[in-house]
Parts: structure tokens; C-alpha cells; sequence
């Protein structure tokens, strides 16, 4: 036990900073958070760990502690693309769209050839209500993303729900066209799909968009969603067992949310 507790203060903060970077690629979250808090234990003005910290606090609910990670990581280094972008990240995911705008933009200017930082800029600037300057920069965004990459087809879907949103059905439903050419496994492009095809109006590809939708993993667009919109499109074709499935299905969903 002695040999073992030596050993460990024998690793270096570097090290440590390994093995969090290792864990978190592996989703070993606690193994993760035990090695960055040793690196920064022994080095708390490390920036790839205050970083990697930052994350790990974020995905336990606890955007205090990533502020203040991030905060320090900036003032240790301002030319941290890395903490900059993080930190509008964790502004923006708040809803403090103002707030996320500086670090962003300094992550973008750190880096003008990353795609995340001008995606999350889009983002930002349609929280803001700023339409004109969302739409350029999802454009943009697009343009700096490798044109086959999953991260190419996230842009496309949300710059097409956007459109969407603005009545601009064909341009929207073209977006979300081309996310899925790219990741067919897509399941809010499929959803937005849905949507776009029911606003035109053709009601059976739209159920056939939502159903496809269902059978993939749940992430940002939950099955409550799908089965609110393909109990409507199944009234529109007429069709009212199958509306009445997904009806009951969408109060189900709802009701073990609410709990």
C-alpha cells in the first residue's frame, strides 16, 4: 500500500493529464476526474487540465466549477483556443448568448480554420435573434468542415431547422437532404425532415421520415417529440389507429419525463 501511494506521487502532473485525456476519450469519466484533479493537484495552473476539468464538470452538472476552471485557464494563457471556445460553450448552453459571444470570437480568431468555433458562433447569433449574421456564419461553418464528417451533417441539420424556423421550407428540407446523405444514422435530421415534408404538405414521406427517426438512438430529439408529430401526420392521411398509437405513446413519454 505504502509502495502503491508512492508511486502515485511518482507520476508526474503530465502523466496524470494522460491517463484524464486517456479515460475521457474512453467515457471512464471517474477514472478521469481522479487523474485531473491529481495533475492539477500538482500543477493547478496546467491549462489542458484546467480544460479537461472544465468538460468533466460540465457533464456532472456543475457549470461553477467549469467557469472557474476555464477562468483561470484564460488567465493563465488568453491565447487557449481550447478554454476560449469552452467557455463560450458553456455561456451559450446557459442561454447567455452575449456572454458566449467574446470567448468565441477570440477561439475563432485563435483559430480561423476550426469549423466549432464559427458553428457555435452561428448558434449564438440565432439565440441573439440576429438572422442574417446566423445564416453567414452556418454557411461559413459548412465551408470549414471536412465536407463527408459527421460534424458537416450536425451543421447542416441546424442550419437547416433554422431555415425551418423562418419559413424557408425548400432550403430547410435541402439542408437536412444533404445531412443525411453524409450520416444516415441521423436522427434530428430524419425528425427535421419530417417536419419540413409535413409543412409541404406530403404527409406520407413525412411518416415515413418520423418512423425512420424512432428507430434510432434517442439524443437531442426525444421519442415524445416523434410520436407528438407522427400522431398528427397520421390524422392528416386519414389513418386513425395509428394516430391513436402514437398519441398514447406521446402521453406515456411525457408522463415518465415529468416524473
Amino acid at each position: 500500500m505504502i509502495w502503491l501511494l508512492a508511486f502515485q506521487l511518482a507520476v508526474s502532473p503530465a502523466q496524470h493529464y494522460e491517463n484524464a485525456k486517456q479515460d475521457f476519450a474512453q467515457r471512464k469519466f471517474p477514472q478521469a476526474i481522479v487523474e485531473v484533479d491529481s495533475a492539477l493537484h500538482e500543477n493547478p495552473y496546467m491549462v489542458p487540465a484546467l480544460v479537461l476539468k472544465a468538460r468533466l464538470a460540465t457533464l456532472t452538472k456543475r457549470p461553477d466549477v467549469a467557469k472557474r476552471c476555464l477562468v483561470t485557464a484564460i488567465t493563465v494563457d488568453p491565447t487557449s483556443e481550447d478554454a476560449q471556445f469552452y467557455l463560450g460553450v458553456l455561456f451559450f448552453v446557459q442561454n447567455e448568448f452575449s456572454l458566449a459571444l467574446p470567448p468565441l470570437q477570440t477561439a475563432q480568431a485563435l483559430s480561423p480554420k476550426s469549423p466549432l468555433p464559427v458553428f457555435y458562433l452561428a448558434m449564438t447569433h440565432q439565440g441573439l435573434g440576429d438572422a442574417t449574421k446566423a445564416l453567414d456564419l452556418y454557411k461559413r461553418a459548412e465551408s470549414l468542415a471536412p465536407e463527408k464528417s459527421v460534424l458537416n451533417a450536425e451543421i447542416l441539420v441546424a442550419s437547416g431547422k433554422f431555415l425551418l424556423s423562418l419559413g424557408r421550407t425548400q432550403d430547410g428540407i435541402e439542408k437536412v437532404r444533404r445531412a443525411i446523405a453524409i450520416d444516415p444514422g441521423s436522427r434530428e435530421a430524419h425528425y427535421e425532415l419530417a417536419t419540413g415534408l409535413d409543412r409541404e404538405g406530403d404527409f406520407e414521406n413525412a411518416a415515413r421520415e418520423g418512423e425512420r427517426a424512432l428507430t434510432l438512438p434517442e439524443l437531442d430529439v426525444r421519442d415524445a417529440q416523434i410520436h407528438f408529430l407522427l400522431a398528427t401526420l397520421y390524422r392528416k392521411l386519414n389513418q386513425p389507429a395509428l394516430a391513436k398509437a402514437h398519441l398514447e405513446k406521446f402521453l406515456a413519454a411525457r408522463k415518465t419525463t415529468q416524473r
